[in-house]
C-alpha cells in the first residue's frame, strides 16, 4: 500500500508530452494519446508547463580576458591534451531576428570549418584533431574551436585558435561573391537535405520537443533566411562575436571560455596537468571547477528562453 502511495503522489505531478510518428493518422495518435492518460489512473492531474524545471545557462563574462577551466585527463595513461574555446553569441528566441543570428552562425562554421583544419591541422599538425561548430544551448547560440592534440601544449592550442581568429577577418573580406555565393548555397543544400531514415527524422523531431522550441519547419525557415544574407553582414556578425581586436587594432571583449584536459604524456602536450592528490577524484574535481565558473560570474544567465506556444505546433505534428 506503501508502493501505491508513492506512485498515486508521483503521477499527480507528471509531465507528459507525447510524439507519434510513422505510419499514423489524427486518429490513431488521439486512442494512443487516450490509452496513456487512461493508464495513469484518475489520480493524475498532471504538471502545468509553467511550473516545469527551467534550463538555465551561465553567461560567460564579457571580457577581455576569459575564463579557464583546467582539467586533467581521467585516464591516467592517456598522453593526449584537448583544447575547446567556447563562444557565447545571443539568445534564440526563434524571432526573425533570431533566425537570422542563427544562419550567421552555421554560415562562419560552413566558411571556417575546412580553412581553420587546412591551415592548424595539415600545414602545421598541431594536432589530430582539429575542428570548429556552432553550438545550441538551450536557446544560446554559440559556437565552439576544438584541438586534440599530443605535441603541442594547451596554452599553445589556445593561442593558435585566436591567432587564426585573427587573420580569416582578412580572408572573409576578400572572399569573392561567388565563393560566397556557394557557401550559401552549400549550407542551404545541407539543410534541405532528406532524412536518411524515420529514425533519423523522429530524432529531429524528438530534439524539438525536448529544447521546448516545437518548430518543426526550422531548416525550412532558415533557408528562407540565407537568401537575405550578405557578406556584410557575416563580416559583421564575425568583426562582433569572434575576432579578438577591435576596429583600432586593440583586444575587445568577448563571450568567451576556454576549456583544458591535459593528458599525462612526456612532452609539450602535458604541461600544465594539474596535480592531482591520489584520494582525489577528477569527476570531483571538475564539479569544483565549474562551480567557481558560476560563482565567479555570480550565477548570472541567459534567463528563460520562450520560444512562444508550443500548442500552435501541436495542432500540425501528426
Amino acid at each position: 500500500s506503501k508502493f501505491v502511495q508513492v506512485m498515486n503522489k508521483l503521477l499527480k505531478r507528471l509531465y507528459v508530452e507525447a510524439f507519434f510518428h510513422g505510419n499514423v493518422d489524427r486518429k490513431d495518435a488521439d486512442e494512443a494519446a487516450s490509452m496513456i492518460s487512461e493508464a495513469l489512473t484518475h489520480h493524475h492531474v498532471g504538471l502545468p508547463k509553467k511550473n516545469l524545471p527551467t534550463k538555465l545557462v551561465i553567461k560567460t563574462k564579457h571580457a577581455i580576458d576569459h575564463h579557464q577551466i583546467i582539467a586533467p585527463t581521467i585516464d591516467l595513461k592517456d598522453p593526449n591534451t584537448a583544447v575547446e574555446v567556447y563562444f557565447q553569441f545571443a539568445k534564440d528566441d526563434n524571432s526573425s531576428n533570431a533566425i537570422q543570428h542563427r544562419v550567421l552562425v552555421d554560415l562562419l562554421e560552413h566558411v571556417m570549418d575546412e580553412p581553420l583544419y587546412n591551415q592548424i591541422r595539415t600545414k602545421e599538425v598541431f594536432g589530430y584533431e582539429v575542428s570548429c561548430g556552432a553550438r545550441w544551448t538551450y536557446g544560446v547560440l554559440g559556437m565552439s574551436f576544438r584541438v586534440v592534440t599530443a605535441c603541442k601544449s594547451a596554452e599553445a592550442a589556445s593561442s593558435r585558435i585566436d591567432d587564426f581568429l585573427k587573420s580569416f577577418r582578412s580572408e572573409l573580406e576578400s572572399m569573392n561573391n561567388e565563393t560566397f555565393m556557394e557557401h550559401l548555397v552549400g549550407l542551404a543544400k545541407n539543410k534541405l537535405e532528406s532524412f536518411d531514415s524515420l529514425e533519423d527524422e523522429t530524432s529531429s523531431h524528438w530534439s524539438e520537443i525536448i529544447e521546448g522550441r516545437y518548430d518543426f519547419e526550422a531548416y525550412r525557415k532558415e533557408v528562407l533566411c540565407l537568401r537575405s544574407i550578405s557578406k556584410d553582414q557575416l563580416i559583421a556578425a564575425y568583426d562582433e562575436w569572434l575576432h579578438p581586436l577591435c576596429k583600432k587594432g586593440k583586444p575587445k571583449k568577448r563571450r568567451r571560455m576556454v576549456v583544458y584536459v591535459i593528458g599525462s604524456g612526456d612532452g609539450p602536450a602535458s604541461l600544465g596537468r594539474p596535480v592531482m592528490e591520489k584520494e582525489q577524484v577528477v569527476g570531483d574535481e571538475i564539479d569544483c571547477l565549474v562551480q567557481q565558473f558560476h560563482t565567479s560570474v555570480k550565477h548570472e544567465s541567459w534567463g528563460r528562453v520562450a520560444f512562444g506556444s508550443p500548442e500552435l505546433h501541436r495542432a500540425n505534428t501528426v
